[in-house]
C-alpha cells in the first residue's frame, strides 16, 4: 500500500500492484501534477514523478522509463511486472512515432516509442520477463 498525497491536499491509499504507469499531467488534465494510471482508474497526485519513483521502488514496485510517441519528451515510468506482453504498433491504430505497445493484463495498452526489442531490454533490465 502506497500513500499518494492528491491536489488540494487529500490523500489516498493504492494497492502497489494496481499502478500500471505515471507520467507528468499535461496541463490540459492537471497543470503540476503526476498522473497515475491504475487498473481501473487515472488519479493526479501533487508529488514529483521522482518522489513517486521513489515510494514505488521501496514498495518494490519495479518501473521502467519509457518515451511517448507523441513527444519524445514526454516520461512514462511503467510497473515492469504488470506488462505481460509486448507487440509491434500498428500505426493505423497507434501514434505514427510509436513502435511498440505494451500490454497489460487489465486489457489495457500503451503505445511507446521503443522498438519491441528496446522495449523489452528495459522490463529484463528492470527485473522481469515478457512475451
Amino acid at each position: 500500500m502506497t500513500i499518494i498525497n492528491m491536489p488540494g491536499g487529500g490523500v489516498q491509499d493504492i494497492d502497489d500492484p494496481d499502478l500500471l504507469w505515471l507520467r507528468k499531467a499535461f496541463d490540459g488534465e492537471w497543470k503540476g501534477a503526476t498522473m497515475l494510471q491504475l487498473a481501473d482508474d487515472r488519479i493526479y497526485s501533487n508529488e514529483s514523478m521522482e518522489d513517486l519513483s521513489t515510494k514505488f521502488e521501496k514498495a518494490k514496485v519495479p518501473l521502467a522509463e519509457f518515451s511517448a510517441p507523441e513527444s519524445g519528451r514526454t516520461i512514462l515510468l511503467v510497473s515492469a511486472h504488470r506488462v505481460r506482453q509486448v507487440v509491434d504498433s500498428n500505426p493505423a491504430i497507434y501514434h505514427e512515432k510509436a513502435k511498440s505497445v505494451l500490454v497489460f493484463p487489465t486489457k489495457m495498452r500503451l503505445a511507446v516509442r521503443e522498438t519491441p526489442e528496446e522495449a523489452r531490454k528495459k522490463l529484463r533490465d528492470a527485473g522481469t520477463q515478457v512475451a
